[in-house]
Order: structure tokens, then sequence, then C-alpha cells
């Protein structure tokens, strides 16, 4: 209830403040109209009009209207009691404070020399209490003003942390949004690497290998351009999927994070973001797995490479990103393996499961330190990429004695074994 009070007197500012002033005008002209001298009472009442707009104007101005009302007035007049409404005015609206402690030590004045200037003959008790009277409507006036005041700036307080609250939730969505738009820029851009870079690795070594061989034996070169012909159709496949879950609307909605999405302390789960927005195109797109491991040796085996596996048997049945990411490391390990280890490497695939972990590991015995790089690949990164996705970890370096080895701890809770059947030539 109070509240609406407060809330109609500031829409209806002019009326708000004529509200009060109006009587106390209409009082003060009666008074000024039965005894001669009051006449300062209307002027008094005047200034409470413009309270609220002129506070500090109207507190000056009341204040001189009522040192004249006290130097010529035989006694007081009704005009005078706009005073209360003055202090709390001048409490509440301007900016400055000060403006406050000025009107209530006014009126304290003005209520200590009022009743000592119009007492008169009146005895010294009635004239204490009536400047007792007085100075508590002045106190009163005083606390009412100062309570609304700190309810004003309560409020714009609030309404102040809210609207950065909001402005703060503006910038992080956008971040999200960003953040999540660069993640899968680079999930895109790593299943690319993965695509291409395996195929065309095998595509180069199958057609020089079947340039020279076709030299001495033309017959040799028809199975080479089958397999190229196959590894390119596979790849070619692989691409035109991705690049139609990239056109899908349903890529619109996997750019924004999702709304359960783990933030501690208002800051961005990175790895959370990046393995939800995998998880989300996984769903959209046919993946490779461990089911998929047999072709991906046999297609690498084609080229020269002796590959040698060692996988549990059965093997385990894992969620749809750590299927892929263990799929991944491998295909970018033997990519590796033909495009630095050499021609006559061997090249090993191992897969370990423990309690709560899951080993890759693809070694070979090839060139190893002395391998020629031009440093501007993408697989080791991509790889440790992967790897973080799902908060694993991954090393890659040359082994002493010879040879290179990648390995990737993955961690991954006990699933159920399934048994399959899978071959591996």
């Amino acid at each position: 209830m109070v509240q609406r009070v407060y809330r109609w007197f500031a829409t209806h500012h002019w009326l708000g403040d004529a509200v009060f002033a109006a009587p106390l005008l209409v009082f003060a002209l009666l008074e000024a109209r039965s005894a001669p001298g009051t006449e300062l009472g209307v002027l008094a009442t005047l200034p409470l009009f413009f309270r609220r707009s002129y506070p500090v104007p109207v507190l000056l101005a009341s204040v001189a209207i009522e040192i004249a009302v006290l130097v010529v007035s035989t006694g007081p007049v009704v005009g005078s009691a706009g005073v209360l409404l003055v202090i709390y005015a001048s409490v509440v609206y301007p900016r400055d404070r000060r403006w406050g402690y000025l009107a209530l030590v006014a009126a304290i004045i003005g209520a200590v020399a009022g009743p000592l200037r119009w007492s008169g003959t009146t005895e010294p008790p009635i004239r204490l209490g009536a400047v007792a009277l007085l100075v508590a409507l002045v106190a009163v006036a005083y606390i009412a003003g100062d309570r609304r005041r700190a309810e004003t700036e309560f409020r714009a307080a609030e309404l102040a942390a809210l609207t950065e609250r909001t402005r703060l939730l503006t910038v992080e969505r956008d971040q999200r949004a960003q953040y999540a738009a660069v993640a899968e820029r680079t999930r895109i851009a790593r299943e690319l690497h993965d695509i291409v870079a395996h195929s065309l690795a095998v595509i180069v070594v199958q057609a020089d290998g079947g340039a020279a061989a076709a030299a001495k034996d033309p017959g040799v070169a028809e199975p080479v351009l089958r397999t190229i012909a196959d590894t390119s159709r596979q790849a070619l496949a692989e691409m035109r999927a991705l690049v139609g879950v990239l056109r899908a609307e349903g890529v619109g909605a996997m750019a924004r994070p999702p709304a359960d999405m783990p933030d501690s302390n208002g800051s961005l789960n990175g790895s959370a973001l990046v393995a939800a927005t995998g998880q989300a195109l996984v769903e959209y797109l046919p993946q490779p797995g461990l089911a998929d491991l047999s072709r991906l040796i046999e297609q690498t085996r084609q080229t020269g490479l002796d590959v040698r596996v060692d996988l549990p048997d059965p093997l385990p049945e894992l969620p749809a990103t750590l299927d892929l990411t263990v799929y991944r490391i491998a295909q970018e390990g033997l990519t590796n393996v033909l495009k630095h280890a050499g021609p006559v490497a061997v090249a090993r695939v191992r897969l370990a499961v423990a309690p709560g972990t899951l080993t890759v590991e693809v070694t070979d015995d090839g060139r190893g330190a002395a391998a020629a790089s031009d440093g501007a690949g993408n697989g080791l990164v991509g790889m440790r990429e992967r790897a973080a996705v799902v908060h694993g970890s991954l090393v890659a370096g040359p082994v002493s004695g010879g040879g290179y080895r990648v390995r990737a701890e993955l961690p991954w809770q006990s699933a159920p074994i399934v048994a399959a059947q899978r071959w591996f030539g």
C-alpha cells in the first residue's frame, strides 16, 4: 500500500506536490483574511508547490520566509506548518545529503526560537512543552525523509546491480557462443585433417610405389589404382557426410552452449563445452570407431606397411565420443608412420584396458628422431586436443634406440564388455 502511494506521487509529480500545498495555502488565505499580520503565512506555502522539483531553492526560500515570519509576526502562522514538508523534501530529493542536515538544523533553531519569541508571559513549562513538541515534529519529519531516502537508494542500488548482472550475463552468453563457435571450428578442422591426411598419405604411398613397380611390371598398376580409387571414395564419402552436417539446420543449435553446461563461479568450462559440442556432432554424423579399425589397418597394409595389432578380445564397448577418439588417434598415428617412418618400418597398434583407463599406443621402429618434418603439420596437436576432449592425455616422441611412439591414456569408466567378432587380418 505504501509503495503504491509512493509510485502515485512519483508518477503524478506536480499533482502530488499540490496535494499537500493546496490545502495549506487555503488555510493560510483564510487566516490572512481573519487575522491581519499573518500574510507571510500565505507566502510560506507557495514554495511547497515546487518542493520535489527544486528542493534546494525551496529550502533556501523557506528559511528566508520563516526568518521573516519570526521577526515580523506576533505569533505562529498556519503556513509555517509547511516547514515539515520542506524538511522531508530536503532530506529525500537533493543528491547532497548535507542539504538535509541544513534543513534539520534550521528547523530546530526555528522550533526553539519561535516559542521563546512569541510566548511572552507564558509560564516556562508551557514554553518548554511547545519547544519539545516542535522539535519532536521536526525530528519525525527528518526521520521519515531519511528512511524514504534509504529505501530509494537501496532500490536504486538493487536496480543497478540487476542491470550490471544482466550486462555480465549478456557478455557471458556472447562469450559462450563465440567459444562454442571456435570449439566447433577446431573440431571440424580436426576431423578434416584426420580424414584428408590419412587418405592422402595412403594415396601418395600407393601412387609412388605403383609408379615404381609399374615400370617393371605394368600389371601391378591395376590393384594400386584400385586401392587409390577405394581410398579416394571413402575419403570423399566422409567429407560429404561432414559437409552435410555443416549444412544441416542443427549446426546452428550446436553452436550454442547447452543450458546445463557446467560453469563454476561464472567461468566457462572449456573441456565440457568441447566435449558436449563433439558429442552433439557424433549424434548427427556416423563416425568411425573400434569396429572400423580392421578396415583402417587393412587399408594401411595395402600401402606395403607392416602393421601389427595387439587388441583385447573381446573389444570393449565405448561411448561414442571415446570410440571416435580411439579410432582417430590410431588413424593419425598410422598416418605419421606412413609419412615419416620410412619404407621398411614396422608399425604396431596396441589397445590396453585397465580399471578406469584406456591406453592407445601406436609405435614404429622407423627413422624416429631422424625423420624429416617441416613442422607445419597439425596431427599431434589434433591428437592432443582429442585426448583433452575426453579428459585424457597424450605423449608423442622418438623412442630411444630408434622409432617413434604415440601413447594416449584416456579415462574410462568400466562398461560392459561385449563379445564381437572382428578380423584384423
